[in-house]
């Protein structure tokens, strides 16, 4: 059972995707990365995203958490944009298969909406549960304050199975509400298989529920542990 959650942990992170930063299972004591790409259209343009997730525990209960993220485009103004956030997550409830997380970050954005600064904070709830041996499910909501008062709102829904021992499937929902900007809804489907020493790579397509435009993107991630 603890290789099943430990697997959950690590696949919630979504390596590839800014909607998905975290997972509420801490990562092994070695620590966990995921370096991935994306690539796909918007409004017809040829977009690209690369993104990188690093978590090493503190002890039982705390880990530091950072992220990054990038996209290109020549339909962006800069010709890129940008997300980071470095901090704390902490495991207030574990009982049995089911666990709960806060994780609070500093948060830098390139791109802020308004008249808001670049720099704000995340406060993140994750609530996860193991489904038998093989399955499991996480929650996550997030609140994001800017600089100048922009808020933002996330959720995030993943379910996962294995049907082997070094197979992991995935489905996720990833809902983006900014109080400034436009809104979202994506889904994501992927396959990730993992060797011996728990490296991974992941194979999967992403696409969005809420307009006519599907924008589909395929997606790449590479996991290992910190310490490799």
């Amino acid at each position: 059972m603890r290789r099943i959650l430990l697997g959950a942990g690590l696949a919630l992170l979504s390596a590839l995707l800014p909607e998905a930063w975290a997972g509420a299972w801490l990562a092994p004591k070695d620590g966990q990365q995921i370096w991935g790409g994306a690539a796909g259209e918007r409004a017809s343009v040829r977009t690209y995203e690369t993104s990188g997730y690093v978590e090493a525990p503190i002890g039982d209960r705390y880990a530091v958490v950072t992220t990054s993220w990038i996209e290109q485009s020549v339909a962006l103004e800069d010709g890129w944009r940008g997300e980071a956030l470095a901090g704390v997550k902490r495991a207030v409830f574990r009982e049995g298969p089911n666990i709960v997380a806060m994780q609070a970050s500093a948060l830098w954005r390139s791109d802020p909406p308004g008249n808001c600064g670049e720099g704000g904070a995340e406060l993140r709830w994750l609530g996860g549960r193991g489904l038998g041996e093989t399955a499991f499910a996480n929650v996550e909501l997030a609140g994001r304050l800017l600089d100048g008062g922009c808020n933002g709102a996330r959720l995030d829904l993943t379910t996962g199975w294995r049907p082997a021992e070094n197979w992991l499937a995935m489905g996720q929902l990833f809902i983006d509400a900014p109080d400034e900007g436009d809104e979202s809804v994506k889904m994501q489907l992927s396959l990730t298989r993992f060797d011996r020493h728990e490296r991974g790579i992941q194979l999967g397509v992403r696409m969005r529920l809420d307009g006519e435009d599907l924008e589909p993107a395929l997606v790449l991630g590479i996991w290992s542990r910190v310490r490799d």
